[in-house]
């Protein structure tokens, strides 16, 4: 029933979307954030976040003791950082705390981060420095993933894992993999935990959008969504950032994570007002959508060929 978004504009904070009533309500913004430090689990962390700079995305959610979840984000208000919430869901009620952070390595940014069981942070970087938007569109590699442990200082890079444009991540339920969208490839690359800089094992080639984000499904397979980027109306696909932000349709495909073959599940057309499609999660018949750009999310049936904006 319950969704948990973040917003790219500071102070936009966590939300929680209610989608049996397509109602939207703050967790995490200025008048609604409570604190309460992990200093065990985050030594390294300077302090609260404040949320009227937050800017947070990427998220990542745990399960934790006692009904409870963890929510990681990455984030670039004030301070470029992963930061770590405590969310607790009720029937009636939900609440989310803020309990630490790890600071990203100086003059790195972090795009998304997902979490191992043990507490260990993978996270990648779309553009290491000295990189472009262009050098990603030229299909060179601008990015990486990092590692974070718990017990250790900082973050550090995991060799073989360089991409063209690091975006989306996230962990196997068995600990055993991860895997890493590259969004100009159009392509989902799985890497082994066991074998770090050995590069990734195999990918998934979709046919004709770059994945952003990526997630799993209730029936363990990958899921992810992005824009159709050949499109005429933005002069083909993109050459720079500005590219990006022109009206693009959409599609979504689930991912077999063993043998990485894709399924297309829905696509859309070109939509002004909902563009920048990053993210696609099913819950129940719906397909809920996400976005880079929007102001809302989008959601629809399953079966249907259009879709509706939540405002």
């Amino acid at each position: 029933r319950w969704l948990v978004t973040s917003g790219m504009a500071p102070g936009a904070g966590l939300s929680l979307v209610d989608t049996q009533a397509k109602a939207v309500r703050k967790l995490y913004a200025p008048g609604t954030a409570n604190a309460r430090a992990d200093r065990t689990r985050f030594a390294g962390c300077p302090g609260p976040l404040d949320p009227t700079l937050a800017v947070l995305h990427g998220l990542a959610l745990r399960p934790a003791p006692g009904g409870r979840y963890t929510v990681y984000a990455t984030n670039h208000g004030g301070r470029e950082s992963v930061e770590v919430f405590e969310l607790s869901v009720a029937p009636d009620a939900a609440s989310a705390t803020w309990i630490g952070c790890v600071l990203l390595p100086p003059k790195l940014a972090a795009n998304s981060v997902a979490a191992f069981s043990d507490g260990t942070l993978v996270a990648t970087v779309l553009m290491l420095p000295g990189r472009t938007f262009e050098d990603a569109f030229a299909m060179r590699n601008t990015g990486i993933v990092l590692q974070w442990t718990p017990g250790t200082s900082a973050f550090v890079e995991l060799k073989g894992t360089e991409l063209v444009a690091n975006n989306g991540i996230d962990t196997s339920p068995d600990d055993r993999m991860f895997y890493v969208a590259s969004t100009p490839t159009r392509r989902v690359y799985a890497f082994s935990r066991a074998t770090p800089g050995a590069g990734p094992l195999r990918f998934a080639q979709l046919k004709d959008f770059g994945p952003d984000n990526v997630r799993w499904t209730a029936d363990n397979r990958l899921i992810t969504a992005g824009l159709i980027d050949d499109e005429p109306a933005c002069g083909g696909r993109p050459k720079d950032e500005k590219g990006i932000r022109c009206p693009m349709g959409y599609a979504v495909a689930t991912i077999d994570p063993e043998t990485m073959t894709a399924t297309e599940i829905a696509r859309g057309p070109r939509t002004p007002s909902f563009t920048g499609t990053a993210m696609a999660t099913v819950v129940g018949n719906e397909l809920w959508l996400g976005s880079f750009l929007a102001d809302r999310l989008a959601y629809r049936p399953l079966d249907s060929a259009r879709g509706r904006s939540l405002k």
